[in-house]
């Protein structure tokens, strides 16, 4: 690693992310949102170096957690540094977190560009990452799929609202309580 973070001035706000003046250097950093930046912000940016066949670049976040959750995607089977950011510029880290955390796959294939391969290798490459519990039942959200399936909800209507459902460590009938809650405040 050759930078940690860089403290500085938004410069220049580009289409896949910022330039960052520190003592009257401009660093170009990728970035998941850029649009969440403005020019003029002081900001507190972490970086990772990545270095590729075309050269090196920065790729920037704005927490160390954020950075934590990139570095973890990155150690998952087929998804590299320029998947690892497009993911995070389709979700909050933290809701990424919380949905490894609890197994939910109905999340992570809401995510565009992962399909069922792809978050079930996030699932398996990941589980021990963050630390998360490991003590889970890794069906829980096909379970509660098929348990409102049954109940008569659509198949397309469950799958939306599970994949704004994350609760760590909770039961399938809390699961199912909020699954229900929500699908009765959508008519």
């Amino acid at each position: 690693m050759l930078f940690d973070y860089f403290l500085g001035r938004v410069t220049r706000i580009l289409k896949q992310g910022v330039v960052i003046e520190t003592n009257s250097i401009g660093y170009r950093i990728a970035v998941s949102r850029p649009h969440q930046f403005h020019v003029g912000d002081e900001v507190k940016m972490y970086v990772e170096d990545v270095l590729r066949e075309e050269g090196l670049y920065l790729v920037g976040f704005s927490s160390l957690e954020e950075r934590d959750v990139y570095l973890g995607l990155n150690t998952v089977n087929g998804i590299g540094p320029k998947s690892a950011l497009k993911i995070l510029a389709e979700c909050d880290f933290k809701d990424l977190k919380k949905a490894i955390e609890a197994n939910n796959l109905f999340f992570l294939r809401s995510i565009k560009g992962i399909g069922q391969k792809g978050s079930a290798q996030i699932l398996l490459d990941l589980r021990g990452f963050f630390d998360l519990n490991q003590n889970i039942n890794v069906n829980q959200y096909d379970e509660v799929y098929s348990a409102l399936r049954r109940l008569g909800y659509r198949a397309k209507e469950i799958m939306t609202t599970l994949a704004k459902i994350n609760i760590p460590e909770a039961t399938n009938e809390e699961i199912i309580k909020e699954a229900l809650r929500r699908i009765r405040s959508y008519a």
